[in-house]
């Protein structure tokens, strides 16, 4: 864990929020006031952080992985 806090940083946290109330990454960009390749970079970075792809594609927009919903 004290890892991961070490390779966080903390404004991802907030586009991981947006990305997990919009399901999708162009509204959670637009949300955030950021552009669409920004948030897919920190869609990245947030999945090597936490080693799991924490959001999938799914037929309604990106819905979480099984590690999501168990936290």
């Amino acid at each position: 864990m004290d890892n991961i806090l070490r390779r966080l940083d903390l404004n991802l946290l907030v586009t991981l929020d947006a990305l997990l109330a919009e399901h999708n990454v162009t509204r959670a960009a637009q949300k955030l006031h950021l552009a669409q390749p920004t948030v897919s970079l920190q869609l990245a970075r947030l999945r090597d952080v936490f080693s799991d792809p924490l959001l999938l594609p799914g037929p309604r927009g990106m819905r979480p992985t099984a590690r999501h919903r168990r936290a």
